[in-house]
């Protein structure tokens, strides 16, 4: 990212190549833009994440696909020019049409609409701070009726277990080394980008340990492990000698694939092969998800404690009132209340 911090540290320059860019729709140009402001002006500047990065990246591409389709002679809403009205249209479709690329075209929930909306606004504070542009105010995303714990709920954990039986086969490397990855974010509580990015050398076995490097906002925490988890990333590391590259350091690597094989696995394809194993499974479309672990993981903190600042520390929340939905989210709770209830009767 140095060398595009460079181009667009000259401030007439900036203005600039962001006028230009944005009349040429030349997309690559104002990812760059966009990339630039987040790491010299954005809040968490260079520590914001990957995954942040590859989020906003994708609203701006569909963004960019809905004011100015490609191939289209001109845009539907001059990039330099919009209003609050324009980025309310472009809300109300993504909500009611879609999204404009191909991946994404069925109608989004009002969170992913959300997602595009934070990715837009950046956009537009990017153009601002390139003085080629007003960024629009008082626009605001959809409000969801459907409470959070409704929305990504838990997995239950009869659910759980069938998941870790349906994975364990120490014959097939890759089942091995996603049972493991499951575990970390089901049993530890970790993101799956958090999972993904873990070196070799974060983790401790002697000591039980996990260390969190790539945390959400460039945080980084300490996560304890339990025996049989320990265990488990033992006997994956013992079999990533086989495979993974010389030099690499990443802890998960992928088992096959021409040019990939021995190199990190990336976050799309661990949920490629979740949402594989959850439709072999069966499980309701309720239970999908790679996040949905790390809720399960919260939910069982809350459970075992019964106290929301353990459930944060493990978790990595900043403020213990961000966990709180996690005692919300406890239905195994709940059913036992229900049981007992029918018991006294």
């Amino acid at each position: 990212m140095l060398e595009p911090l460079a181009n667009w540290s000259d401030p007439a320059k900036r203005r600039l190549w962001a006028v230009k860019a944005a009349h040429e729709r030349d997309e690559a140009r104002l990812i760059e833009l966009l990339e630039a402001y987040l790491y010299l002006k954005g809040r968490k500047k260079a520590l914001v994440s990957r995954e942040t990065l590859r989020t906003y990246r994708t609203a701006l591409r569909d963004y960019l696909a809905w004011a100015w389709p490609e191939g289209s002679p001109g845009p539907r809403v001059p990039l330099l020019k919009a209003s609050s009205d324009d980025l309310d249209r472009y809300l109300n479709n993504l909500q009611t049409k879609g999204g404009n690329l191909p991946e994404n075209s069925r109608p989004l929930k009002p969170a992913s609409v959300a997602t595009y909306l934070a990715g837009v606004r950046a956009f537009y504070r990017a153009l601002e701070w390139a003085g080629a542009a007003v960024a629009p105010e008082d626009v605001h995303a959809p409000a969801d009726p459907t409470p959070r714990e409704e929305r990504r709920p838990a997995l239950p954990i009869e659910l759980y277990k069938q998941l870790l039986d349906h994975l364990d086969d120490l014959e097939d490397l890759t089942k091995t080394r996603d049972r493991a990855m499951v575990r970390l974010m089901a049993e530890a509580g970790l993101r799956i980008s958090e999972t993904v990015h873990l070196d070799v050398d974060d983790f401790l076995p002697a000591e039980r340990l996990l260390i969190i490097r790539s945390g959400k906002g460039g945080k980084q925490r300490t996560v304890p492990l339990s025996r049989s988890l320990t265990a488990e990333l033992g006997r994956w590391l013992r079999l990533r000698i086989g495979i993974a590259d010389g030099g690499e350091s990443a802890l998960f690597v992928n088992t096959g694939g021409r040019k990939n094989k021995g190199r990190r696995l990336s976050p799309s394809l661990l949920r490629k092969r979740l949402a594989r194993y959850y439709g072999e499974l069966g499980f309701p479309k309720r239970y999908h998800g790679a996040h949905m672990l790390r809720h399960t993981a919260g939910t069982r903190f809350y459970r075992a404690t019964k106290d929301l600042h353990v459930t944060a520390r493990l978790l990595g929340h900043s403020n213990v009132n961000t966990s709180a939905i996690y005692a919300k989210m406890d239905l195994e709770g709940l059913r036992a209340a229900v049981d007992e209830l029918e018991e006294e009767q």
